[in-house]
């Protein structure tokens, strides 16, 4: 059997963490497999589309590496991709199912439908379910009222009491009775096909063998095996993904503004693709050999359904960013200055210095940065025309060693002819060997005054960095000490 999955977003949003996620299980499927993932855009929500949803879809998708072998602007032969530009193949099953007496034309109204809806909430019935009227209709009625183009829907016939069971690759054995489904509509009055029965026609003419998507999906399960088993077509095979949780293990919504939810955001935040991929592919799934950093090869190779969990997988931010800094860490020069670069120029005047200057400042930042963002905030050490020093600062520097320190220090630095590394490496080291201290209390308060922060980069490239005559200004204005 050719595996072929597909993942079908709808153009009314951007792509999300949880389609991302579908997208991507679908998409390790299908290559571990030597198959083919198809992108399917579900466009029959008019109202709700939104103009770039499409294009943001695909391009997110390929950003993060998951590549479509088919879809919309990459068609095989079992186009048309999009639903809009299926809808006369839909309405051609339907009328087949009304051929058999399988669904039948709907001519009720609106009012009179909210009117069985009423009356099934007076009797306590939540889930609401239709009546049947129209099925009882006599042919002659039927064809009068479409004669007189009376509008109407179609209904598809729900077999009584007729059990329909799945093996789903995470849940096991799910049982489902038709009792619970009622005669749902499967074409809508404006011609346009329902999900659950555009997913079927679909899924059956795209030769699809594996549906990989969220649990949400489950309650649509019984409704479409209906229609499977009235066309007597393969069923695919199910594999329904657990929930994702944010930290205090309630399901993330699009609503949780305790993460951020759409990959276009992350993306502009410069996280790196590599790594919302291998963040991705670990929620609500893990390989045998018990580790988080995989390449998508690494991925590809070892992805199994037999690994998915059935527990719900938690998104957890700080492991995004830890993960989004080891890739960072790994890249080479062109490609971290790439990364950041943009956001520097954003915000800074990128020609009030030299390319030189930016790329030493930029590079001493790569081994703690954890997003592209992050590097305007880091570099502002460099803008600072003065600092004050905070109240834990100064009671660090309230120690004698520090005070012996600071002004061996001071004393040496302003006496520096040649302001370069290896010259200011050497006057650190005079004053260690002058003063007899060394480690913390040699290099923090050195940090301090010069900087004015605890923590930073490298201190030999942060004090040539930021300049003899920024390190003499900060000293002066915080120390008194007189220039050379």
């Amino acid at each position: 059997m050719k595996i072929r999955v597909r993942y079908a977003p709808s153009p009314t949003g951007y792509l999300h963490i949880g389609g991302a996620r579908t997208a991507l299980f679908n998409y390790l499927f299908a290559k571990n497999n030597k198959g083919d993932f198809i992108v399917r855009i579900e466009d029959t929500d008019l109202e709700r589309n939104i103009k770039d949803g499409i294009s943001s879809q695909l391009d997110n998708l390929r950003w993060m590496g998951i590549i479509p072998d088919e879809t919309i602007d990459l068609p095989g032969k079992y186009g048309p991709y999009r639903q809009t530009e299926r809808l006369n193949i839909y309405i051609k099953y339907a009328l087949m199912l009304i051929k058999e007496k399988k669904a039948y034309y709907c001519f009720c109204t609106i009012q009179y439908l909210d009117k069985m809806r009423n009356k099934q909430k007076a009797k306590n019935i939540l889930a609401f379910q239709y009546d049947g009227t129209c099925l009882k209709l006599e042919q002659s009625i039927i064809a009068n009222n479409l004669k007189n183009k009376i509008p109407y829907a179609i209904r598809i016939k729900i077999p009584a009491n007729k059990s329909y069971k799945i093996k789903d690759l995470v849940r096991g054995d799910v049982e489902f009775n038709s009792v619970d489904l009622g005669d749902y509509i499967i074409i809508k009055s404006n011609g346009v096909a329902t999900y659950n029965f555009a997913v079927v026609i679909d899924d059956h003419l795209m030769e699809i063998s594996h549906v990989f998507r969220g649990e949400e999906h489950l309650s649509n399960t019984p409704k479409q095996l209906v229609i499977y088993q009235y066309f007597n077509w393969k069923i695919p095979i199910f594999a329904h993904l657990t929930l994702i949780v944010n930290n205090e293990r309630k399901k993330l919504s699009k609503r949780d503004g305790s993460v951020m939810q759409f990959i276009h955001q992350y993306r502009d935040e410069g996280y790196l693709p590599e790594a919302i991929f291998n963040f991705i592919a670990l929620l609500g799934w893990s390989s045998h050999e018990e580790k988080e950093i995989y390449s998508k090869e690494q991925l590809i190779k070892l992805f199994t359904p037999k690994y998915l969990s059935k527990a719900p997988s938690m998104f957890d931010p700080e492991k995004l960013v830890w993960m989004n800094n080891y890739y960072i860490k790994k890249l080479n020069v062109e490609q971290y200055l790439a990364l950041v670069t943009p956001f520097i120029k954003k915000k800074y005047d990128w020609n009030s210095k030299t390319s030189e200057w930016w790329k030493e400042v930029l590079l001493i930042y790569q081994s703690q940065l954890e997003y592209g963002r992050q590097i305007n905030e880091l570099v502002t050490l460099f803008f600072k025309s003065n600092y004050k020093l905070d109240a834990e600062a100064k009671v660090f520097l309230n120690n004698n060693d520090c005070k012996l320190v600071c002004t061996t220090f001071i004393n040496k630095v302003i006496l520096c002819e040649n302001w370069t590394s290896d010259n200011i490496k050497k006057i650190i080291n005079e004053v260690k060997t002058k003063t007899n201290i060394n480690g913390k209390l040699l290099f923090m308060p050195i940090r301090i005054i010069s900087t004015g922060q605890m923590h930073g980069p490298d201190l030999i490239s942060t004090i040539k960095l930021l300049g003899y005559n920024t390190i003499i200004n900060n000293l002066r204005l915080n120390f008194k000490i007189k220039e050379k």
